[in-house]
């Protein structure tokens, strides 16, 4: 098994966004300079401003209250792209749209409205915005708050959530392309992935900072994934590119360790057999840790060929349940093969 260590992509911090052009971009970022209480109307959405999340690559996202209708008093999350000159990032912005209203899953984070925000600089602009569900935490907080890992009793019923929303969007030959802790929402209980800005698409560009400055990709990266972002002519990544990064998140949410020491890989022209130094991957104690992490070494093969499919790896997730379905149903009052 090789292994890898990417350097992190970086992302804006979270404070209000401001009007930057870049020496590498030209195109005009837009801010969105929106108050608590102000008034915005989605197509069919009347929305209350709380407050800024944050902002990333391609857009700001601000956590607002429905007013009116059946789901009123609704928190919701609510993204604009911020440059709408940019073709590529309008593209990515609108196929995540479009990728999110294909996909109907309880773990996948649902699209509920659209619509277009005016902005008025040196000229009018329609700043494109949807609506999302809201949850304040996600498993990057969750393993920054247990450095040591989860406890596997709650890992293993995140681990089934997370297969079974792969499952289902590659059974719609969509691959995420961005599969790290801090896209996947955590309620305590229950999951939903989110941010699928580069999904099907995985552009070149998806791998650089919003003021368009190139920098490494995050740690969660697949060694295809790092190859085409170095070489152009490189066949582009596809949905077992998500096992790979999802192997990682297993363990990461399980352990606290993340084995992806590309710096290694790299520093030999990612070609060698290089194993990871942490004696971290070896020496966990309890026999579902050392189930979940024997699937996450087969995810997380240096070879595409070699790993499993989004169904196989939910099968032994069902195959590993099942094992200890006298401890998880006195935990959870389940049924034993039960679907998360």
């Amino acid at each position: 098994m090789r292994s890898y260590n990417i350097p992190c992509m970086t992302v804006v911090p979270a404070s209000k966004p401001s009007l930057v052009k870049s020496s590498h971009e030209e195109h005009e970022r837009l801010s969105i300079n929106l108050k608590p209480g102000q008034l915005v109307k989605a197509e069919t959405l009347a929305l209350e401003n709380l407050e800024f999340l944050g902002s990333g690559g391609n857009g700001s996202v601000f956590r607002m209250l429905i007013r009116e209708g059946e789901l009123r008093g609704l928190i919701v999350a609510v993204k604009f792209l911020e440059t709408v000159e940019d073709e590529e990032r309008v593209k990515r912005f609108d196929q995540e749209v479009k990728v999110l209203q294909q996909v109907n899953h309880p773990h996948i984070i649902k699209v509920l409205d659209t619509g277009k925000y005016s902005v008025r600089r040196e000229r009018s602009h329609s700043i494109p915005f949807f609506v999302m569900e809201y949850q304040p935490r996600n498993l990057d907080r969750e393993t920054k708050a247990h450095s040591k890992g989860l406890h596997p009793d709650a890992v293993l019923p995140i681990c089934l959530q997370m297969a079974s929303a792969l499952v289902h969007i590659h059974g719609q030959n969509i691959a995420h392309g961005d599969l790290k802790p801090a896209n996947i929402l955590y309620d305590g209980s229950n999951i939903k992935v989110a941010d699928f800005g580069i999904a099907s698409l995985v552009d070149r560009s998806a791998l650089v900072k919003s003021q368009g400055n190139k920098v490494g990709p995050h740690y969660y990266l697949s060694p295809e994934q790092w190859k085409w972002w170095k070489d152009e002519n490189a066949e582009r990544p596809g949905m077992k590119s998500d096992i790979f990064q999802l192997g990682l998140v297993f363990v990461k949410t399980l352990t606290g360790f993340n084995p992806n020491t590309v710096n290694e890989w790299s520093s030999h022209g990612g070609g060698e057999h290089v194993e990871p130094k942490s004696k971290l991957w070896s020496s966990y104690q309890g026999s579902l840790v050392n189930d979940i992490v024997g699937l996450a070494r087969d995810m997380i093969e240096v070879d595409p060929n070699n790993r499993p499919s989004a169904g196989q790896v939910q099968d032994r997730l069902l195959g590993i349940f099942r094992a200890y379905s006298s401890h998880f149903s006195a935990l959870y009052g389940v049924v034993p093969g039960r679907e998360f």
